[in-house]
């Protein structure tokens, strides 16, 4: 069940990782090669890790309510998380303050679970899809994906600014929101 929306929705999620990922390979620039793929790896395969987990979690909480009888009211709190989430980014991407990163497995463990809540909020929508854990192996395999290509271009380009993905990401969630207020449109406007 591998869909258009999953990919938007995989990539839209991915963007904050891929930019935590960017940065911390810009701090191994100068690790020898062998190091640099096994952090890569190792980066890349936690942020997809934490991306499937979470948005499966979401998914078991969004079933939970969707079958409930506030089911479409829950769809249209989904159009607003996604909503205000495409805000926090487009509001992350003009801010001007640097981001320092440690190198460490606690701390990328960390990285992932923080850029992995907005998937939990996002996997509340999938409670109606049969098989949700596909869907969300689906965005984490994009995810793991994004993070490696955003590592690798690390070693080679430093100038890439940070506000260009997260634009993105912003441009993606508002997509995802208006095709939920659009599938809820009949509710609205009866008639």
């Amino acid at each position: 069940m591998f869909t258009l929306e999953i990919l938007l929705l995989g990539l839209a999620l991915a963007m904050d990782a891929a930019v935590v990922t960017f940065a911390v390979g810009l701090m191994h620039e100068h690790d020898p090669l062998g190091k640099k793929l096994w952090n890569g790896f190792l980066v890349s395969t936690t942020f997809g890790l934490f991306q499937f987990l979470m948005l499966w979690l979401g998914a078991y909480g969004g079933f939970l309510f969707t079958f409930s009888a506030f089911g479409h009211y829950f769809q249209l709190i989904v159009g607003f998380v996604f909503f205000f989430l495409a805000l926090k980014c487009f509001q992350d991407s003009f801010k001007r303050d640097a981001k320092e990163l440690e190198w460490g497995v606690v701390p990328i463990i960390l990285l992932a679970l923080v850029t992995s809540l907005d998937a939990l909020a996002s996997g509340l929508s999938f409670g109606s899809i049969p098989e949700a854990h596909v869907s969300a192996a689906g965005v984490g395999i994009v995810t793991a994906t994004l993070c490696g290509l955003f590592y690798s271009l690390a070693q080679f380009f430093r100038d890439i600014p940070e506000r260009w993905p997260l634009r993105a990401a912003g441009a993606i969630f508002i997509f995802l929101s208006g095709q939920v207020f659009w599938d809820l449109r009949h509710i609205f406007f009866r008639g």
